[in-house]
């Protein structure tokens, strides 16, 4: 259960660092907010630093 939960964890940073490049890629075609795209950033690597610094405590 404890694997499932970290792959999961893991993947949705994935996904949410990815979702902010892509809209950063295509910032004028899409007209994107910048602070969707920073909030998509700081989402996944919080996601990421948080899975790793939990089990630490």
């Amino acid at each position: 259960m404890q694997l499932f939960m970290w792959v999961t964890v893991i993947s949705v940073a994935v996904a949410l660092i990815g979702t902010g490049l892509y809209f950063q890629l295509r910032r004028q075609a899409l007209q994107s907010d910048p602070v969707l795209i920073r909030s998509c950033y700081l989402g996944g690597a919080a996601l990421l630093v948080g899975n790793l610094l939990v089990p630490m405590l």
